[in-house]
């Protein structure tokens, strides 16, 4: 939770797991990815224009490089123009198509690698 003058700013849950259903090929290979999800800002903070997401988001690729993670991952809606561009801006790439599950919510998955992935390296030097 980020907080401005004691008031919640905004929020986001990192963790092992992915908070979302995964295919086979939903992301690019990665050894101990992390997933992010729940990245939330205030109304008042979107409203004065504080950076509370970008904070957010580098928070947690901090936290996620210092626990050993290789990967950050994230789901989000590509409806939300906003949030999808500033998770790109600050490194993750979209993944694969944009899916549309049973009840038509649409998600776009996102991927950031934070170390150079051994599969991936191992296979470029062949």
């Amino acid at each position: 939770m980020l907080r401005h003058e004691g008031e919640p700013a905004g929020m986001f849950t990192l963790s092992w797991e992915p908070p979302f259903a995964l295919d086979p090929d939903a992301f690019p290979p990665a050894l101990r990815p992390a997933y992010l999800g729940r990245l939330a800002v205030a109304p008042a903070r979107l409203a004065d224009g504080a950076p509370v997401g970008a904070s957010c988001v580098r928070r947690a690729l901090e936290l996620a490089a210092d626990n050993g993670a290789d990967a950050l991952r994230a789901e989000a809606n590509p409806d939300l123009t906003d949030t999808v561009k500033l998770l790109e801006l600050l490194g993750l790439r979209r993944h694969a198509r944009v899916l549309t599950d049973a009840e038509g919510r649409r998600t776009v998955r996102l991927h950031k690698n934070l170390t150079p992935c051994p599969i991936t390296a191992s296979k470029e030097r062949r």
